[in-house]
Order: C-alpha cells, then sequence, then structure tokens
C-alpha cells in the first residue's frame, strides 16, 4: 500500500482515480487508525448536499473499497464508523515524516554530505501538490499545509549543505535559487541563499541587488526589515 505523497493515497488509489472510492479513501487516510465517523464521510463525498440515498450509497462504496483493497480486513466497522488500519512505514508520508526529522537532525550537527543525501531521497517522493484533485469537502488542509512547508524546509536545508560544501555545484544554485525567489517572495531563506551563491561564485553586484530587492518588498508589503540570517549574508557579501 505504498502511496506518493500527492495526498498520501495508497497504491489501490490510483485504481479508482476519479470516483468516489478514490475521494472515500482519502476521507479514511487523512485519520488512518482512528475511527472517522459516518457524518464525516458523508461529508467527504457529498459535501452539504447528501442525497436521500447517501447512506445506502456509502455502505456500497464502503464494500467496494473493501474489495479494492490488498486485504479487506484492513476496513473496519466500529460503533461509530469505520477505521482504516495502516502499518507504520507503509505509505510514502510516513517514509518521508521520517526522512524530514533525519535531515533535521543532519542539518543542525552540520553533517552536511548527510543532509544533502538524506534531503535528496525525501525530496524525490514528491509527485504533486497534496491531495491535488480533490473536493475541498475531503480536508486536509492543515495536512496538507504541513507536507509543504516541510518541502520547503528540505529545500533549505540541502541549499545550505551545498552552500557548506561548495564545490562545481555552486554555479548551478543561483537559476534554482532564482526560481524559487520568485515563488516565495517573501521567504527570506531562499533570498539569503541566492545571495550567498551569488557572492561566492564572484557576483557581489547582483548579490547586494538581490538584498535590496528583498528589503524594498519586506518593508513595503510587511513593514518589517530582513532578518538576522540576511543581515549576515549581506555582511558577508560586503566584506
Amino acid at each position: 500500500m505504498r502511496g506518493g505523497l500527492r495526498g498520501g493515497v495508497p497504491g489501490p488509489a490510483r485504481a479508482v482515480a476519479g470516483d468516489k472510492s478514490r475521494v472515500l479513501l482519502t476521507a479514511l487516510l487523512l485519520d488512518a487508525g482512528r475511527a472517522v465517523s459516518v457524518e464525516s464521510l458523508r461529508d467527504a463525498l457529498w459535501g452539504g448536499a447528501p442525497p436521500v440515498s447517501a447512506q445506502a450509497s456509502l455502505h456500497n462504496h464502503i464494500a467496494r473499497l473493501r474489495r479494492l483493497l490488498d486485504d479487506p480486513g484492513r476496513l473496519l466497522t466500529v460503533p461509530s464508523g469505520y477505521v482504516l488500519r495502516i502499518d507504520e512505514g507503509e505509505l510514502d508520508v510516513h517514509v518521508f515524516d521520517a526522512h524530514v526529522a533525519e535531515a533535521r537532525a543532519a542539518h543542525t550537527g552540520q553533517d552536511w554530505e548527510r543532509v544533502v543525501r538524506v534531503c535528496a531521497d525525501a525530496l524525490a517522493l514528491w509527485r504533486g501538490a497534496p491531495l491535488a484533485g480533490l473536493p475541498p469537502e475531503v480536508g486536509g488542509y492543515a495536512f496538507a499545509q504541513r507536507l509543504r512547508e516541510a518541502r520547503l524546509l528540505l529545500l533549505e536545508w540541502r541549499y545550505d549543505a551545498e552552500l557548506a560544501l561548495g564545490g562545481p555545484r555552486l554555479n548551478e544554485l543561483v537559476p534554482e535559487l532564482a526560481v524559487l525567489t520568485g515563488e516565495y517572495p517573501l521567504r527570506e531563506g531562499f533570498y539569503r541563499q541566492l545571495m550567498l551563491a551569488l557572492h561566492r561564485t564572484g557576483r557581489q553586484a547582483e548579490a547586494l541587488a538581490v538584498h535590496r530587492d528583498l528589503r524594498t518588498r519586506l518593508v513595503g508589503q510587511l513593514g518589517v526589515e530582513p532578518g538576522p540570517g540576511v543581515r549576515e549574508a549581506h555582511v558577508a557579501v560586503l566584506r
């Protein structure tokens, strides 16, 4: 039942993409191992306008999903609703979270080669926006937001490591970081790293221009100055 980070949906979901069984499976996976009430599943499937036959239809969808699973016994009926049993490590999202924890520890310990390796393993699991293509009634906003933030942290940690290691990759970092500053115009970490990459490849004037652009944006939109990380990078470039 391994699956990608696109909603953390396991393999059987791919076989039912686009129908109610996929929505049902995702709603159960968001609370894997815990009871999900009939009301919550009904909302996920039909929102605020369930059909008169919603109760019977839900039972039919549950039965169909059981047939699609590798082990029908995974989907249990309990007094309050249904429980989907998932073992640790069966979903890519579990593996992703483990990689994030390992990368965090390696970054704290400045084990830069390990940071690069673990971040690459984690980012390789990323195959699109979490819960993409699913109706908002499924929920999971906080889940998806957590994964998106974890991905950005992995990118920042990897670039920190690559800047520390140096070498020929420095020239490749500049265009990659330029793209990220465009996608996340208020995320200071990527600006700091872009400034350092430019500085270390002999492009000090461009590094200072990046700082001016960020400072103008932060002051104009948020009324704040750049944080200590960017200020330290700015001083490094000036020196």
